[in-house]
């Protein structure tokens, strides 16, 4: 599925024209590069550049004209507190590194994730509405309005709770379940948690909704806490 249809899936609309960046500026930054930016990346660009909830709403993705190479790979991302960077290998145009170092000027130590750029660039939208303020969703006009959380000590004593968490996959699309992080989606709510090494839920469980009947039902039955 195209990045695109991924977009409109999430906010349930059309994406606008103005939400994408012009070809002419992704030229002109693959001449001043002299690369060819992997497909991939390039399509977030064409699709979503200007769409600041995917692109800056938590992650921040860099601005075409930001865009840097260290050691053939394309850095495009930073954490939300600058400590991780990610790049792309331009060799292959798909294999995803991290990095701590956050001085480029020195060697750099990189470490291989488990997703390709593609998926790994998927699973980043849905990490972003997650983690996303509402002001990011409605300047979107995202559709999510309601934002939870269910704390960790609920899930692992709440008979309910847990079941709920345990069987996501009875109504919504499993995203991701990989490297530490689990995803599951449906036309109204996406709802994410973090993994330790042993595979088990660490932290507290996040979700937003786009419907308030919802938001009631998580909270009433499952015990969350609106955010």
């Amino acid at each position: 599925m195209s990045l695109k249809k991924i977009a409109e899936k999430i906010v349930g609309r059309n994406l606008f024209s103005n939400e994408a960046i012009e070809k002419s500026n992704i030229l002109e930054q693959e001449k001043r590069l002299n690369i060819k930016i992997p497909p991939a990346l390039k399509e977030l660009y064409l699709t979503l550049g200007n769409n600041t909830l995917f692109t800056d709403g938590f992650h921040h993705f860099n601005e075409i004209t930001e865009l840097f190479i260290k050691n053939n790979k394309l850095v495009f991302l930073q954490e939300n507190q600058s400590v991780i960077y990610w790049a792309v290998d331009l060799v292959d145009s798909k294999t995803v590194y991290q990095t701590t170092n956050q001085n480029f000027d020195q060697n750099v130590e990189w470490f291989r994730e488990e997703l390709d750029l593609d998926q790994f660039i998927e699973m980043i939208l849905y990490f972003q509405c997650v983690m996303s303020d509402e002001d990011f969703h409605n300047k979107a006009k995202s559709g999510f309005r309601y934002f939870a959380s269910l704390d960790i000590n609920e899930y692992y004593n709440n008979q309910k709770s847990k079941n709920f968490i345990d069987t996501l996959t009875n109504d919504f699309k499993e995203i991701v379940n990989d490297n530490g992080l689990a995803i599951y989606w449906n036309p109204e709510t996406i709802l994410m948690y973090f993994l330790n090494r042993e595979n088990q839920i660490s932290e507290m469980i996040l979700t937003c909704t786009k419907s308030d009947t919802v938001l009631d039902r998580l909270i009433d039955e499952y015990r969350f806490g609106e955010l």
